[in-house]
């Protein structure tokens, strides 16, 4: 009996592993041909912040300049609680694009995620069609919106979410490690969009209708992801989140471990916290989706495969250890792919393998302290400003 359920789990997370490394690889090949439009849609920008003086300039030099015709795009930030000098930089382009940026800043208030609670407040004074939502760190290129717009002349899409790269890919080994992890979870984002699967809102660089998200009442402020919180509530309501890979947009990865490590077990408890049981409907996207949802329970179902020594008596190892070992040359497959494509130096494959290992244990982490219900604390992700890759456009 032990036998079977050994071999039975291990082939369940194998079998997720290939599929994930299989559309991670459909995401890192797929190049579509994308076309700009400049019929006037009206977008609000929204970018919440906390203590973001080393990276608001850089984020607010791109959005003041963006390739758009500016009376059709408004710059909204919402600081919440910053200690710095995030208030002062940000009224200072308030001042010098009076009619294009605009500051607030929020009373304390005792809210497990602060961001949307920022993005509540922006959307409710926000004027444009689409919200936009660009984090702190990020480095949008100048003509996204001419990219995003063009998406929503299909009144069935509800959102659009661009693509999101590493800027800081060799600052540091951390930071090199965390970003083969995010690149492959991109990866598969755009290999999910490609087939037609469940694409969610990444958090940034994440393109939404206003009328959907007020019908949706806004965005959840007692959950770690409200990315995919909402993703979930608008595919339930019928709409199609589209993925461009030509809307691209730069960021953060963590360079220290103590950073890593608190965004992580946020990222995974996060997870965790997604309600399944109001899906309304059950179709591929929502399965899909479902299978992003319980990422972290299939990441320590990884630790059945180091089992299987028990069971090499057993009739059916043979099968059992196939498919770890295909799921492992498909994943050696993939991180060279992005390792070529974005500069990290080939010697990275080998920790990256076991950097997943730890990355297995964070995800165990989360799980115990949901189990034991402790308390869910947004903190937030400290940068450095630091760009170590190319930035186009």
């Amino acid at each position: 009996m032990l036998e079977i359920l050994l071999i039975t789990l291990s082939g369940i997370v194998s079998s997720w592993t290939v599929y994930n490394s299989i559309l991670s690889i459909v995401g890192v090949t797929w190049k579509p041909f994308e076309s700009k439009n400049h019929s006037g849609i009206t977008f609000s920008l929204i970018v919440p912040v906390k203590n973001e003086e080393r990276v608001l300039p850089r984020l607010l030099d791109r959005l003041v300049n963006l390739e758009y015709d500016k009376s059709k795009y408004e710059i909204i930030v919402v600081e919440d609680g910053s200690t710095d000098r995030t208030v002062q930089i940000c009224k200072e382009y308030e001042a010098k694009y009076n009619n294009l940026v605009r500051c607030y800043s929020l009373p304390r208030a005792n809210i497990p995620n602060g961001k949307s609670r920022a993005l509540n407040f922006a959307l409710s004074i926000s004027k444009g069609e689409i919200i936009g939502i660009f984090d702190g760190d990020t480095v949008p290129r100048l003509d996204i919106l001419e990219y995003v717009e063009p998406k929503f002349e299909d009144s069935n899409v509800g959102a659009v979410q661009g693509k999101l790269i590493p800027i800081n890919v060799r600052e540091s080994v951390t930071s090199r490690l965390a970003a083969i992890e995010e690149l492959i979870y991109e990866y598969s984002i755009a290999g999910r969009a490609k087939v037609g699967l469940f694409v969610p809102i990444e958090g940034t660089c994440s393109f939404i209708r206003k009328s959907l998200i007020m019908e949706l009442g806004g965005w959840n402020e007692h959950s770690l992801t409200e990315d995919l919180d909402i993703s979930l509530k608008i595919i339930n309501k019928g709409y199609r989140i589209i993925y461009s890979p030509t809307a691209i947009s730069w960021r953060e990865v963590p360079v220290s471990l103590r950073v890593l490590i608190r965004q992580r077990l946020r990222w995974y408890r996060g997870h965790l916290e997604v309600p399944l049981g109001k899906l309304r409907k059950i179709d591929l996207r929502v399965i899909d989706g479902m299978l992003i949802v319980l990422t972290p329970f299939f990441m320590v179902l990884n630790l059945v495969n180091y089992s299987l020594v028990l069971v090499y008596s057993s009739s059916l190892y043979i099968v059992a250890a196939s498919l770890v070992s295909l799921a492992s040359l498909l994943s050696l497959i993939l991180i060279i792919l992005i390792a070529r494509r974005h500069m990290i130096e080939y010697f990275y494959m080998i920790p990256s393998f076991v950097y997943m290992n730890f990355i297995v244990a964070l995800n165990f982490t989360a799980i115990f302290l949901e189990l034991i219900r402790a308390p869910r604390v947004w903190i937030k992700t400290e940068r450095s400003a630091k760009v170590t890759g190319e930035v186009i456009g």
